[in-house]
């Protein structure tokens, strides 16, 4: 094994980069569109490139279409983690888009596509990384693990979350690859998801005042919240986050314009500050209810959590973000650590209490939309970056 200093890892990056735009287009011209989320193809374009430097690898899954690759490069403490996923968002309508989603289009230095950013940018370059290291056999105190899971962009149970709830990921540290524009991000808000759902009693649309409209309760309901959590929401902030968030996803109910809708259904997303809990979110929403059912009896609303995240904060004195400060500082990039924008895996490392940070090429503003796309010069940076905090934070004293 061998000592290797920064430019020496980032001579290699460069030099393999063509092989690195190869295999970022291979990634985004495989569909893993999620739903249905196979992510198959992804996993043996990757599990491929592993193969050739000789790097063993594992593949779990629950799912066999949602596979989840795990490879470890040295031994034992401290670990650091890569992890980032593999399965996109749909394409929405194709009129949209002026490049093909799957079509992996280079112009101007950009390769466009569904997940080009979102975030096989960011697979590229970690899977870059421990090529490179690898290649070079670098000497590790510790170990560097990756992970690229399947089912992140429907909350992860079939990905990280499961990897993690089995005891498979006890990391020290983590590095999550989401599209912060190669800038460090140590905290992001929590999420909530919520299902309403009003009852009624049908009537003919000429006699409404004969049924109850379960409808109108709906209405009523999502004002009052809108009206009472909105208005405290619009009071709070977070330094690096976005501001908290309540907005009503769906709405749905009625079966046909003349008959009075005796059931309706609504989500909401609920975005938590890094100092909130989702927990005390629910309890919040709860409260409004219970005071709209004391002014109310009738009112027959029920209340359901489908999906919780807790928010991420590291603070900018852990050691993870000293030394990737460092290294943005010498790749030119801006090291003041930023929030990220969105929610990511990262919450499952640290609701354990791991430092987490977010790093990744490509603006967040650009996930799931159309024309979708990455900088390459970023990508090949964002490869350098993972290379030399692994070498940072695990080579020998």
């Amino acid at each position: 094994m061998a000592r290797i200093d920064a430019p020496a890892l980032a001579q290699d990056i460069h030099r393999h980069r063509p092989a690195l735009v190869g295999f970022l287009a291979s990634l985004v011209r495989a569909d893993t569109t999620n739903p249905p989320g196979d992510t198959r193809r992804a996993v043996e374009l990757a599990a491929a490139r592993f193969r050739a430097v000789g790097v063993d690898h594992q593949i779990l899954a629950d799912d066999p279409k949602k596979p989840n690759l795990l490879l470890r490069l040295g031994s034992g403490r401290p670990e650091l983690l890569f992890n980032t996923h593999l399965d996109t968002v749909p394409f929405g309508d194709r009129a949209a888009w002026r490049h093909d989603p799957l079509g992996a289009e280079i112009e101007g230095g950009h390769l466009y596509g569904r997940g080009a950013g979102d975030p096989k940018g960011c697979v590229a370059a970690m899977v870059a990384a421990v090529e490179t290291l690898a290649r070079l056999q670098v000497d590790l105190r510790g170990s560097l693990l990756l992970t690229l899971v399947s089912d992140e962009e429907v909350g992860g149970a079939k990905g990280t979350a499961m990897l993690v709830q089995r005891g498979l990921l006890r990391p020290d540290q983590v590095i999550v690859g989401e599209m912060t524009d190669n800038r460090i991000a140590i905290a992001e808000k929590g999420v909530l998801w919520v299902r309403l759902v009003t009852r009624g009693r049908t009537a003919h649309g000429s006699t409404p005042w004969k049924g109850v409209n379960a409808v109108r309760s709906m209405v009523r309901v999502l004002s009052a919240l809108d009206a009472e959590i909105g208005a405290r929401l619009a009071t709070q902030s977070h330094p690096l986050t976005p501001p908290p968030s309540l907005s009503v996803g769906t709405i749905s109910g009625g079966i046909a314009t003349n008959v009075v809708p005796d059931r309706c259904e609504a989500t909401i997303d609920r975005r938590t500050l890094p100092h909130e809990h989702p927990q005390e979110a629910l309890a919040e929403i709860d409260r409004v209810i219970a005071r709209l059912r004391e002014e109310d009896p009738h009112l027959d609303v029920t209340v359901e959590p489908v999906q919780t995240g807790p928010p991420v904060e590291t603070s900018p004195e852990a050691p993870l973000v000293r030394e990737a400060q460092a290294v943005a500082a010498a790749l030119g990039l801006d090291p003041t650590p930023v929030g990220y924008q969105q929610a990511s895996d990262g919450r499952f490392f640290s609701a354990r209490g791991i430092d987490t940070m977010l790093f990744g090429p490509g603006a967040a503003e650009l996930a799931h939309s159309p024309d979708e796309y990455i900088d390459l010069d970023a990508v090949t940076t964002a490869a350098a970056f993972y290379a030399q905090v692994a070498v940072r934070l695990l080579a020998p004293g």
